[in-house]
């Protein structure tokens, strides 16, 4: 469905204004011409109704585009390949190496999923599990069990991701998943069974940044 010009214009303005005043970080979506791509083949409804932690006002602005993002690439995978992944893959000149050729692939295969919602309990275990994984300098998954049990959701998945801090950034590490053996955190993000997500990025001793993303369902 083709968007006219003074709606596009009128969402850029709201996505501005809101981002001026509650965010700290440029967005991703700051100042996007949906015209132009890799947005012109989204439909503007689609990218505000995968926007599900617009309101959190506990997220950072990368925090919330990392929701936003992820949301995106599970209700059109296909098509989030063709837009975000192949620019990203272009502008970052990254080689396209078997993992990069199977993301392609998996996300050409992966049908609509549901959207994500945020829940502020998980955003918690993310971002205590974060600011203790960043203290320490530790890497890994000390304590999921605990962490999935407090979750109060039957099925608990996570992601960690370290020394990036933007949300773009983050989201293609994961689902390129460059040398992880059996893609997990890409299977994570694309998996049907999870209905909810909370995260944090926080500083890393040792990596700068971590990212702890934590899903539930």
């Amino acid at each position: 469905m083709k968007t006219s010009r003074s709606f596009i214009q009128q969402v850029l303005l709201l996505l501005f204004v809101f981002i001026a005043t509650t965010g700290t970080a440029q967005s991703v979506f700051d100042n996007a011409n949906f015209e132009k791509y890799p947005y012109h083949l989204w439909d503007s409804t689609v990218i505000n109704a995968c926007n599900t932690a617009v309101y959190a006002s506990s997220l950072s602005q990368e925090e919330r585009d990392l929701i936003w993002l992820t949301n995106l690439a599970r209700f059109d995978a296909p098509l989030f390949s063709k837009t975000f992944l192949k620019q990203y893959i272009e502008d970052n000149e990254i080689i396209y190496t078997d993992y990069v050729k199977s993301l392609f692939s998996d996300m050409k295969s992966t049908s609509r999923l549901s959207i994500l919602i945020f829940d502020a309990n998980v955003c918690n275990l993310a971002k205590e599990f974060a600011v203790w994984s960043g203290k320490k300098g530790s890497v890994g998954h000390q304590k999921f069990a605990e962490r999935s049990k407090k979750s109060q959701h039957s099925r608990f998945g996570e992601n960690c991701q370290y020394g990036e801090s933007f949300a773009l950034d983050i989201l293609m590490r994961l689902l390129i998943d460059e040398g992880v053996v059996g893609v997990g955190h890409r299977k994570n993000i694309l998996n049907p069974a999870y209905t909810h997500i909370g995260l944090a990025i926080q500083p890393h001793k040792n990596f700068k940044y971590v990212c702890v993303m934590d899903f539930g369902g």
